[in-house]
């Protein structure tokens, strides 16, 4: 089996704690920058045809390797088309794993079978709190405001940005810290490629030891 040696780490902009809006900058210690959480929506699409995950799983496993990269604990992910997809023209277009197997399909080619599924996030992420950002975030008030009137909801209006001290922190993703197994090999791959680009996470090192079909023998490390 082809094998490749990669080692994942990365930076992630760590909370330490709360500060007013108005925090003196002086007040941060080396290494420190001023952050606030950000509202970010991204998405990729996970693509398999060797480890297929349920719509749940697939859910969990995303949300697990983002709160361990600093989002906030209430990432929302939505998850499309879990089902396997089979290649043969002959044979139904999808097949639900819930759904009973018919004895005929068990000696089927797997790698007739492919999970195509696209992952949609929204989640607050800490990012560094420069005047661009602030002012972006401040064109926003006028869509909370409105929020809270359609709502009747005075907390969305209230939903003001919070400044903290941060700093960039390497972390680790590995079987000992998110319990990573090798099946997480070709979703993290991915992950890493597309979703952790957009949120400006630098991947520094990593080991994977996914074969060209995704399969491993090993947990990946990150």
């Amino acid at each position: 089996m082809p094998h490749t040696s990669l080692h994942v780490r990365h930076f992630a902009l760590v909370l330490f704690a709360a500060g007013s809006l108005t925090m003196n900058c002086a007040a941060l210690a080396d290494g420190q920058v001023a952050a606030v959480l950000k509202t970010r929506e991204v998405e990729f699409a996970y693509r398999s045809v060797a480890n297929f995950f349920a719509c749940d799983e697939l859910r969990n496993h995303v949300a697990t390797i983002l709160r361990a990269l600093g989002a906030r604990d209430d990432v929302q992910v939505r998850v499309n088309d879990c089902e396997l997809v089979l290649i043969q023209d002959d044979l139904p277009p999808s097949w639900d794993r819930s759904q009973p197997v018919n004895p005929t399909e068990r000696f089927r080619d797997p790698s007739d079978e492919r999970q195509f599924s696209t992952v949609r996030i929204r989640l607050m992420f800490p990012i560094e709190a420069t005047p661009d950002v602030m002012a972006e975030i401040d064109k926003d008030k006028s869509r909370r405001d409105l929020i809270s009137r359609v709502t009747g909801n005075p907390a969305a209006a209230l939903n003001e940005p919070i400044v903290f001290p941060a700093e960039r922190r390497e972390v680790t993703l590995s079987q000992k810290t998110i319990r990573l197994r090798p099946e997480h090999c070709e979703l993290l791959e991915q992950m890493s490629s597309t979703l952790f680009r957009q949120l400006d996470i630098k991947v520094v090192s990593k080991q994977f030891s996914c074969d060209r079909h995704g399969r491993s023998h090993f947990a990946p490390k990150v």
